[in-house]
């Protein structure tokens, strides 16, 4: 079946299938929160995080190999405030609720556990292990364990009977973005869904910037990942497209990209990763200059001095449906499948009067960002390779 994660602007529900070993159907629904709506971010704040963590995904694949393998020291920055997602769920028995950052980048799924006086941040809830009745430590015996050790990412401790891990993010030189403890296996509730045998980390000190929330859960395509596909949505049309072979990432081939009447190429197999964490849009050459071109040729406004990385930016017009009227519309083209996009998708008010075209290009890899995919169901079907996408009023959900 397809899988379900609606990138929105307010409380929603979510479906998803998870790697849990006891799980008796595998499905539980989620609550995610937009952390800041479009207009409230802070978009030259974003562009300068967006562009850190665009270089440490591209990091994260060695690009001379045909199958696109990821670094071993998983590498990642959150976008900060632009419009990231964090996941509201509770731990253990009786429950324990906290909020963690939700990231389709990265797969380990980790909370603060006790006291964590050497934790960030402080003053979020942590999960304490002593007040469940379900938690027990997991050995090193366990496959996320050895999924950790073979990232170099985990030892064995109290004659194997504890895997104790320390998770890297950030690039190689950054030693102050980790999380560290030890392994565990526990109740998760989603909802009103009670999921047992969740392996999870048990975090007593971490480094760097999650958020305000007690963790990170790791929704990406790895053996660490929380899910394995979520499924179906509302019936609406659906549009569906083949994932491409990179470990970790959903990247789909973005054949052709319309911008008014004129149809500029994609970047194509070499990939578009949908994202949760970055909050622009990023094409490599030559598909960016292609796009931008269509668009400044064909926009119907006063250009404004670029800014921030953006290049192509006006002055904002009374009202959004001016805006509709005065910039051409834009759609993405992937294999067997059509994404047109909402103009507040694609323009955005950076302030001072100005908006620009969100998307900027890349020296790396091509990114469709939050809020590029905001108002849209987006459905990862990991098991069948297949990523699939439907229009969602999310101010109605």
């Amino acid at each position: 079946m397809a899988a379900k994660m609606a990138l929105v602007t307010q409380i929603v529900s979510f479906l998803f299938l998870l790697a849990a070993t006891n799980a008796e159907n595998g499905v539980f629904r989620a609550t995610m929160i937009r952390r800041t709506k479009t207009g409230a971010i802070n978009f030259t704040q974003a562009a300068r995080q967006s562009r850190h963590r665009l270089s440490i995904l591209a990091s994260r694949l060695d690009t001379t190999t045909t199958s696109s393998t990821v670094d071993a020291k998983t590498p990642l920055t959150m976008d900060g405030e632009g419009g990231a997602y964090d996941m509201v769920f509770s731990i253990g028995t009786p429950p324990q609720k906290v909020t963690a950052l939700a990231d389709t980048g990265s797969d380990l799924i980790w909370v603060k556990c006790g006291a964590c006086a050497s934790c960030v941040p402080q003053g979020s809830p942590s999960y304490y292990p002593n007040n469940s009745s379900s938690f027990s430590k997991l050995p090193c015996s366990v496959p996320l364990c050895g999924a950790l050790m073979s990232e170099g990412a985990a030892t064995c401790g109290a004659g194997g009977m504890e895997c104790d891990y320390r998770y890297s993010y950030g690039l190689e030189e950054d030693s102050h973005h980790y999380t560290q403890g030890y392994l565990g296996n526990e109740t998760f509730t989603f909802g009103d869904d009670a999921v047992p045998g969740i392996g999870f980390g048990c975090t007593n000190m971490s480094e760097g910037d999650y958020g305000s929330g007690s963790g990170l859960v790791g929704l990406g395509r790895g053996p660490l990942s929380l899910l394995r596909c979520p499924i179906e949505g509302p019936r609406h049309p659906i549009h569906a497209t083949d994932l491409a072979a990179r470990p970790s990432y959903y990247s789909v081939n973005l054949k052709g990209i319309s911008i008014g009447n004129v149809t500029t190429p994609g970047t194509g197999y070499s990939g578009f990763i949908f994202d949760s964490g970055t909050t622009l849009t990023y094409l490599t050459e030559p598909a960016y200059t292609h796009a931008k071109a269509a668009v400044l040729s064909q926009t119907d406004l006063a250009r404004a001095p670029d800014r921030d990385g953006f290049e192509a930016c006006y002055v904002a017009p009374i009202s959004n449906g001016s805006l509709e009227k005065a910039v051409p519309r834009m759609v993405l083209h992937f294999d067997g499948a059509d994404m047109a996009l909402p103009v507040t998708n694609y323009f955005v008010d950076v302030g001072d009067g100005v908006v620009c075209w969100i998307v900027q290009v890349s020296p790396s890899i091509s990114i469709i960002g939050n809020v590029m995919q905001v108002d849209f169901h987006v459905l990862h079907d990991v098991n069948n390779s297949v990523l699939s996408f439907q229009p969602a009023n999310c101010d109605s959900l």
